[in-house]
């Protein structure tokens, strides 16, 4: 294909720092000899699950993404015009590949080169904070030298780095499905054979999932079966030390819980890549760093159990702890600020308290009500009810999976009258309207359920702990001030 440059529709592009070129036959091969002339890195083409040739390229020249589940181009105007070439032209330039053709898995990463005095490396992206890993909304910042611009950091070997990490992904990703299973069959056989150890196996296996991910972001996986089995092994490891908590009282699984939010809040402040690159992390196709919609869901249980648990042995000042690091741990800008998971935990807290105060049943209805209305109104601000329903109807197999754990979870919340459960469950809800995968929200959701009303002790009936808080301000101890 000669030089030729792009159409540009609607407002004209403003003139670029740098020239952005696609060269269409570019392949990861080639960018060894670009990385003698500045940093190169993995270009991600889209958000979302599909991509295509015309919506990266809108991508491309915008400097901004609209998840595909959507169906539309990104809402700005062109920023830069995109011209294309056989090869790598002369000179400084930005270089990148792109998909060819139409409607496709976004689950291929292509090669890009920023050819410029001062870039050396590996890419280093805002976007991503996955040193090699760019989003395609990086470009255009790039290109007209703004703040937000692509940065490098030194590499003896980029192109070799770049071969681990696209395998590492990759791997990852293929090796998702088999690890949660195997994850969740060891809650169901914990719950039914030894319910005492399934808190603390639903703790092991989120650790374990955390080990996975520092492992990965340091080694090369190149074989998902190699990887499937070292999961399975990790994690049985994790979930047979658990069995030790089974024989603790409950504080201790407490603790347990506090410090599985702590471990993932610390990990994503000493190396974000450690979670990003988990078997439970982050597609990287949408979203690169934080936590996952699973993710987030399984930290629900450590999230309210912990808090609860620690509360009940602690006081008050125990269960706000415990909250307050688990929207730190969701929430924190510096972690990769999840809003809809605040608002999730901000919901299931609510309801917690709720339940767990007695209050009157016409104040509850109106703190729900308000409530409600809140949510709604930030999940409709944020598009997040629209790409919540897209993702739920983007497949029959998607659909039914999603129908019939709403149903499921429904059937669960109108027998349910313990103010634990209850409010997991208030939180799940709200988590299936700002989510763009409900799928796993659902399923992560019915594994979390089923570990919490499983646990002894762990779920009290609203009944019982009002009795139990009484006997104890008879005999003068300490009131239970939290559920």
């Amino acid at each position: 294909m000669g030089l030729a440059l792009t159409a540009v529709a609607a407002a004209p592009a403003e003139a670029a720092e740098l020239p952005v070129f696609v060269v269409p036959e570019l392949e990861l091969a080639d960018l060894e000899a670009l990385s003698q002339q500045g940093a190169v890195g993995l270009l991600v083409p889209d958000a979302g699950p599909e991509t295509s040739a015309a919506r990266s390229l809108a991508a491309l020249e915008r400097g901004a993404v609209r998840n595909s589940l959507l169906g539309d181009d990104p809402p700005s105007d062109p920023q830069i015009e995109v011209s294309f070439a056989r090869s790598p032209p002369p000179g400084s330039a930005i270089v990148v590949g792109l998909p060819r053709g139409g409607t496709q898995r976004n689950d291929r990463r292509y090669p890009i080169a920023v050819l410029a005095p001062g870039y050396r490396g590996l890419l280093t992206s805002p976007s991503t904070r996955i040193p090699g890993l760019v989003s395609v909304a990086d470009v255009a910042p790039t290109a007209l030298d703004r703040e937000d611009a692509l940065g490098s950091t030194p590499d003896a070997d980029p192109v070799a780095a770049l071969a681990d990490l696209d395998a590492g992904i990759r791997d990852r990703r293929d090796a998702k499905t088999s690890v949660l299973l195997v994850s969740l069959a060891l809650i169901v056989a914990l719950a039914a054979l030894l319910p005492a150890a399934v808190l603390p196996g639903f703790a092991a296996i989120l650790l374990a999932n955390l080990v996975l991910g520092i492992a990965g972001a340091n080694e090369a996986w190149v074989d998902v079966a190699v990887i499937a089995w070292i999961d399975v092994a990790v994690i049985g490891g994790f979930v047979a030390a658990s069995l030790v908590f089974a024989r603790l009282p409950l504080v201790a699984h407490g603790l347990l819980l506090a410090g599985v939010l702590a471990a993932y809040l610390v990990a994503m402040g000493l190396d974000e890549r450690w979670v990003a690159l988990s078997p439970f992390g982050p597609s990287q196709n949408a979203r690169f760093y934080g936590l996952s919609n699973l993710l987030a869901t399984l930290l629900l249980v450590p999230s309210l159990a912990g808090a609860v648990l620690l509360g009940r042995a602690f006081g008050l000042w125990a269960f706000a702890a415990v909250g307050a690091l688990a929207l730190v741990t969701v929430g924190g800008s510096e972690f990769g600020a999840d809003g809809g998971g605040v608002i999730v935990l901000l919901a299931g807290y609510a309801a917690l308290i709720v339940l767990s105060y007695g209050l009157t049943r016409r104040t509850a209805i109106a703190v729900g009500a308000v409530a409600a209305v809140l949510v709604l109104a930030l999940a409709a601000g944020g598009g997040s009810l629209r790409l919540a329903w897209h993702a739920a109807t983007a497949g029959w197999g998607v659909g039914l999976l999603v129908g019939a754990g709403v149903a499921a979870l429904a059937a669960l919340a109108l027998r349910e009258r313990r103010p634990l459960l209850t409010a997991f469950l208030v939180a799940l809800a709200v988590s299936l309207l700002v989510s763009d995968s409900p799928d796993d929200v659902v399923v992560a959701g019915l594994a979390g359920y089923l570990a919490l009303s499983s646990a002894p002790g762990v779920a009290r009936p609203a009944a019982e702990r009002a009795t139990s808080a009484a006997r104890g301000r008879r005999a003068q101890s300490a009131p239970a001030t939290t559920p």
